[in-house]
């Protein structure tokens, strides 16, 4: 047999089941997505909740609500690449915009 017909049976056969590991991929890297945003938003309201209510908390709220807009403007801005729809590239840079603000806010002195 020729190598060249070894090579495409060989990509005829894989296809499919490589088409399968994108998927499963795909669906890890969300379903890792969703889980460390849902642990920042649940943190961020455990850290506001005790901080109003003992007056002082173990740690500040506000990085981790950061890492929160940036993960999804992040992701927006992503989708919009792709799929080049305005709500995602709008969504995305409204996202920025507490990133941005919290820049001016630092280098002002206010944290």
């Amino acid at each position: 047999m020729d190598k060249k017909v070894i090579l495409e049976k060989s990509q005829k056969e894989n296809q499919f089941s490589d088409e399968r590991d994108r998927q499963i991929e795909q669906k890890a890297c969300t379903a890792g997505y969703r889980a460390v945003v849902a642990v920042h938003c649940l943190l961020c309201l455990l850290l506001i909740l005790q901080e109003k209510l003992t007056g002082e908390a173990f740690a500040a709220w506000w990085p981790f609500m950061l890492a929160v807009f940036i993960s999804k403007s992040a992701h927006d801005l992503t989708l919009y690449r792709y799929h080049h729809r305005r709500y995602d590239l709008l969504m995305g840079l409204i996202g920025l915009i507490p990133p941005i603000l919290t820049v001016f806010v630092i280098l002002k002195g206010g944290f």
